[in-house]
């Protein structure tokens, strides 16, 4: 009888996290997935019961603690400092790779797809598929992004496919996730209940999503949370101004989810309208060279843009020493989901004008961005689910010659949300009164009753 108890009882302590054999499961790690945090990484997982879970970095143990959320327990582990190139963890059984920063002067690649948006397992399977493809392509990506909506309702069952049917390559690198409407719009904290992120400390501006930033070669990369809108939040603006003034990194790209540029159905409505009023004017104050969302499944990629003006048109001072700006170049990348937007006939006329290419092909698409000194290649694939094949669609190379350093004279900006809350009435009233006289009024509502 003695050996009966004491097989149970290593049985017991063979089960990965610290739990009793009648727990066995519940113990078990699942929504396993690798962030980019700082220069290292961020690990997040869930399990069914409050246990301690042990977790192997490059052979190294770490200990987590659970976080009871929705029925469940959010674990998350963050480590920073680490070396730069190739690590592995494992989480229970779960194993996994990612790549912390290689630091400045070393050529990546990485993977960016729009959205999922998906409500059962075929749905996700079928989005999965699309990443896997992408992976096949480019097996050397440092890491891929997903640009927002990785769920359509945001609860425990989507959330739970989500990470089962993309599982396989979640497991080859870091995942950069965007806060999408469907994620998290209305839908207090789970967003931020699914990944460790280095979010900025504001409780109010995170309850819909995160918005963070990190340094990847050459490249210093800003994700933001356009469900925190209305416009965005003046201590969201803040932040991102403070952050890009403040990086010294030779390419300045913008990951969000709401789509300054597209005629998709939500194009139109008033929170993209003043988004658009407050993002774009950031973007060129920083001079960022590349802006990527998700949100209308539809593909566009606008011309190099500068005050919502395509820059060939601009016409700049003869000045001794002005440099005039090469503009940003902003691209939906269509959806990797099996859902897509026709074509809206009615858009702002700025919005068709910085059109370089505009359509929906009618299939899902990946996207491959290589850095790699001053030059930066993008390239787009439509991808066939019948015949599993990749088609080349789109392509664009980005070059500099001459960078922008960090600026030595600017102030930060202050990034709490009760401090900015006048800014903050003033920047809605003012934009809410621009969109219903300047976009709907005079621009939109004439062109309707005309068409």
């Amino acid at each position: 009888m003695r050996k009966f108890f004491a097989s149970l009882l290593c049985l017991a302590l063979l089960l990965g996290c610290f739990g009793v054999v009648s727990l066995a499961a519940d113990t078990d790690p699942y929504r396993v997935v690798a962030t980019p945090y700082e220069d290292g990484i961020g690990l997040h997982w869930y399990t069914k019961a409050d246990v301690e879970c042990t977790v192997k970095i490059d052979g190294y143990s770490h200990t987590s603690t659970g976080e009871a959320f929705q029925g469940n327990y959010a674990h998350g582990l963050a480590l920073v400092d680490l070396a730069p190139g190739p690590h592995t963890y494992e989480v229970g059984g779960v194993k996994g790779t990612f790549n912390a920063n290689p630091g400045k002067g070393k050529a990546f690649n990485f993977i960016v797809t729009g959205d999922v948006q998906a409500s059962d397992k075929a749905g996700f399977d079928y989005s999965a598929a699309v990443h896997e493809a992408a992976w096949e392509r480019f097996p050397d990506a440092a890491f891929s992004v997903i640009l927002g909506d990785h769920t359509n309702d945001s609860n425990n069952e989507q959330w739970d496919q989500f990470f089962a049917s993309f599982a396989p390559v979640l497991s080859k690198a870091a995942l950069v996730p965007v806060s999408g409407n469907h994620d998290g719009n209305l839908k207090w904290n789970w967003f931020r209940s699914m990944f460790t992120l280095k979010e900025p400390n504001n409780p109010l501006s995170n309850m819909t999503g995160v918005y963070y930033s990190f340094d990847y070669g050459d490249a210093h990369i800003a994700v933001l949370n356009t469900n925190d809108m209305y416009p965005m939040s003046v201590a969201q603006q803040n932040w991102f101004l403070n952050d890009m003034k403040q990086s010294d990194a030779k390419w300045k790209l913008v990951f969000m989810h709401r789509a300054p540029y597209s005629a998709g159905n939500d194009a139109n409505l008033p929170d993209n309208l003043i988004m658009r009023r407050v993002l774009i004017p950031l973007f060129d104050k920083v001079g960022v060279d590349l802006v990527m969302y998700g949100h209308d499944h539809q593909y566009v990629r606008t011309k190099a843009m500068y005050a919502d003006t395509p820059v060939e048109n601009m016409l700049w001072p003869a000045i001794d020493g002005f440099v005039p700006p090469t503009g940003t170049t902003y691209i939906l990348p269509g959806a990797a989901a099996n859902k897509r937007y026709a074509m809206h006939p009615n858009m702002l006329p700025n919005v068709k004008n910085a059109m370089a290419k505009h359509e929906e092909p009618g299939k899902p698409l990946f996207t491959n961005i290589s850095i790699d000194g001053g030059t930066l290649t993008y390239q787009a694939y439509i991808y066939d689910p019948a015949t599993k094949a990749a088609t080349a669609y789109d392509s664009l190379t980005l070059t500099k010659t001459s960078f922008a350093g960090a600026d030595p004279d600017f102030k930060p900006l202050p990034t709490d949300v009760f401090l900015t809350l006048p800014q903050q009435l003033w920047s809605f009233l003012r934009n809410v009164f621009m969109v219903v006289f300047g976009d709907y009024l005079f621009t939109l509502l004439p062109g309707m009753i005309g068409g």
